[in-house]
């Protein structure tokens, strides 16, 4: 290219960056309201703040141990690279950890900021308060990217070896593991907690400011939609990144001879375009000026970022490819349509006009019981078109690559067709800028709704806010499953670029920028060699293959467990005070809504740790005993098990809570049906907002910390 790349993405990386804090401060010109919306605003800003300094905490004492435990990994092996090298890559982990921690402050903060402004923008109409909820998602949409892309690029000037940046994406997906699943169980317990005994027994409405959960209800809004969905988009653009960029590298050298960098850095490139076309949707969003449903701005605004995102992707591949650019822009716009087709997906099973919809609240009218059967019978149909598309997308892609691996003479095809999904992968990313934005825009209108109602705003400004709430229902289940397709289209190049690591550690060869051209097409020979030790009838793989297939159930199981656990000592206090507080339900007395915060406070933070640590560790005790070969079928089995199970919670759980908004907009309210729909809602929460959205994060977990530990997984200690 006739420009450093490297500057490039640094450049739009910092762009992003501030732009991100931009709208923070455009969001702040706009009122707060009156006296009665700012006091519900604080405690719901001050206990959001709260959770995450306690959260963080907790965060970086695990991530102390885990930086220690690299470093002696390393040491352990002075061939490897020995403590230098380790504390490279620790270095690298830490600061993983921080930026994906920074990213996910910047979200919940401009959450924070913009939910108050947005019930009292509703003044003036649902147009302009879903313009202000639009400005605070972009906040985080931006500051997601940036802060991976400006990581990234950073590091990569420090290093120039892409293998040292892989404790950078460890370190964002473990943070992103802890903010993900912390907030999920801290916002699913008191979300729960409020329903069961708000509005099923003593049959207040939802956000009713007589329910001591309220606060704590909204609260987990924001650290588990804002900060925790923050936290996992940094790390699945930081993962799919890291894998392209080491697949990339050793493909330029055999190519030219030589490290190309413009080959090194295209995902990094993609990225960055991704930041201009992500401003232009944001544009073009918030300047609608009236809408038929409350999703056409934002739907509006995911077009045009893909139609720019496309067009910048297209001179990006032709500057870096040439003559034989053709099958890679084609494999980026394969990614690019598919991610968009599993946007739609979700308002084909989750939006209010669904069918799937309606038919589970037209089953509500029997009870509970057939609201969750309908519900799981929902989430189980969804997955089918998701993972066919991804199916399709990942052969059109992987065949492009091998046509664009007979263009440029490439020896080895099969890593050329192993590219081509790394530019599909890279292709549908490029527009995760907007679609975090969408899915910021939820939890703030979610918010906002609530405050109207704690706050006793007038009746038509809270149905101004009525469908932008479930408007944000969909849209969080879309960023969900954006999120998941990704994981899986990227799930061959990181397997690739694990094997490419293996084969390097087993030649002894330490840092990626200094590989020569012999040393790369040996890596290339080598890599065909260790792909037929990975059969099925190996013991070692079949073993690992179970363990990672169970470890997404384990890991989901303990994050509902969890759940309960917190709702049940939510629905235990909210039945106290109901009971103890003279007065409380009629609204002559105040709600200690204190005591409900800490309760999904103390038992996100303590419950968040089991989970988490499960996951980390039980494959690097694989790795120990089984070896590598053990660790490359624990990745497959876990991949393969946990996106299914991840559309399931996705899309039966949000077509459930959509059920109980389908009968709200009908003005069921209070009605039996309405009753079992609440229930239905309580089941699907922890599905839709706790165990789901982690699992894509606990894959890309796995892939990162398959890279890491290399050095502990060559020898096993039982050689079977």
């Amino acid at each position: 290219m006739w420009i450093n790349p490297l500057l490039i993405t640094t450049v739009l990386g910092a762009i992003g960056a501030l732009t991100a804090v931009l709208f923070v401060v455009l969001v702040n010109r706009y009122p707060k309201g009156p006296e009665q919306f700012v006091a519900v605003w604080s405690a719901i800003r001050e206990g959001s703040a709260a959770y995450l300094k306690r959260q963080y905490r907790t965060i970086y004492v695990i991530a102390a141990f885990i930086f220690l435990l690299i470093v002696g990994s390393f040491a352990a092996f002075p061939a490897l690279g020995g403590l230098l090298y380790g504390l490279a890559v620790g270095g690298s982990f830490l600061i993983g950890v921080t930026f994906s921690l920074i990213a996910a402050t910047i979200a919940m903060d401009s959450a924070t900021r913009a939910n108050v402004r947005t019930t009292y923008a509703a003044y003036k109409g649902s147009v302009s308060a879903l313009r202000v909820a639009t400005l605070g998602g972009a906040a985080l949409g931006l500051a997601v990217i940036a802060m991976s892309l400006l990581g990234l690029s950073i590091l990569y000037w420090a290093f120039r070896d892409p293998a040292v940046l892989a404790g950078f994406g460890f370190g964002a997906s473990l943070a992103a593991l802890f903010a993900q699943l912390g907030g999920g169980i801290y916002t699913k317990s008191a979300d729960i907690g409020a329903d069961l005994v708000g509005k099923v027994e003593a049959g207040i409405p939802e956000d009713d400011p007589r329910n001591p959960a309220v606060i704590a209800d909204q609260v987990g809004d924001n650290v588990g939609d804002e900060a925790g969905r923050g936290a996992d988009l940094f790390e699945s653009v930081t993962a799919e990144n890291l894998g392209g960029m080491i697949i990339a590298l050793v493909l330029s050298i055999v190519i030219f001879n030589a490290i190309n960098e413009d080959y090194v850095l295209l995902p990094l490139l993609v990225r960055a375009v991704g930041v201009v076309a992500t401003l232009a949707g944001i544009g073009w969003a918030v300047a609608q000026r009236s809408f038929k449903e409350a999703i056409e701005p934002l739907r509006n605004g995911l077009i045009v970022t893909s139609v720019v995102a496309a067009v910048l992707m297209y001179f990006v591949s032709s500057a870096v490819f040439g003559s034989s650019y053709l099958p890679m822009f084609a494999s980026m716009v394969i990614g690019l349509i598919a991610g968009i087709l599993i946007m739609f997906y979700s308002e084909l099973y989750t939006g209010l006009r669904s069918k799937y919809v309606g038919l589970i609240a037209g089953n509500s009218e029997s009870g509970p019981a057939l609201t969750v059967v309908s519900g799981l019978a929902v989430g189980m149909v969804s997955t089918a078109l998701p993972v066919i598309t991804v199916v399709v997308a990942i052969a059109a892609s992987f065949v492009l690559g091998l046509q664009w691996a007979q263009l440029v003479n490439l020896p080895d095809r099969f890593l050329g067709g192993v590219f081509g999904t790394t530019m599909a992968t890279m292709g549908m990313l490029s527009t995760a800028g907007f679609v975090l934005t969408m899915d910021g825009v939820g939890p703030i209108v979610d918010n906002a709704g609530g405050i109207a109602e704690m706050a006793n705003a007038p009746d038509e400004i809270r149905e101004r806010l009525e469908p932008l709430d479930a408007l944000g229902n969909t849209t969080k289940a879309l960023t969900k499953s954006y999120a998941m397709g990704s994981a899986a289209l990227a799930a061959l190049l990181l397997f690739q670029a694990f094997l490419l690591e293996v084969a390097r550690y087993q030649a002894g060869i330490i840092e990626l920028s200094h590989l020569t051209v012999e040393q790369s097409r040996n890596l290339l020979a080598q890599i065909e060699a260790l792909s037929s030790q990975l059969q099925i009838n190996s013991p070692s793989v079949l073993i690992g293959l179970f363990i990672g297939a169970m470890l997404p159930f384990l890991f989901s199981g303990y994050a509902v467990n969890a759940v309960a656990t917190g709702a049940f000592q939510m629905v235990e206090e909210v039945r106290r005070q109901f009971r103890t507080i003279p007065g409380l339900l009629n609204g002559a007395a105040r709600p200690e809504y204190g005591r409900c915060v800490d309760i999904s406070t103390r038992t996100a933070l303590r419950l968040m740790v089991t989970p988490t640590l499960v996951v980390t560790l039980s494959p690097i005790l694989v790795g120990l005993l089984l070896g590598w070969r053990a660790i490359g079928g624990l990745v497959m089995g876990a991949t393969v098990s946990a996106i299914p199970l991840a559309i399931v919670g996705f899309y039966g759980g949000a077509a459930m809570d959509n059920a109980k908004k389908f009968l709200e907009i009908a003005g069921r309210k209070g009605t039996d049906a309405h009753k079992a729909a609440v229930i239905g809602d309580t089941v699907g929460d922890p599905m839709k907002d706790t165990y789901a959205p982690s699992l894509h994060i606990l894959i890309k977990l796995l892939n990162t910390l398959s890279l890491v530990f290399i050095p502990l997984f060559l020898v096993s200690l039982i050689p079977i």
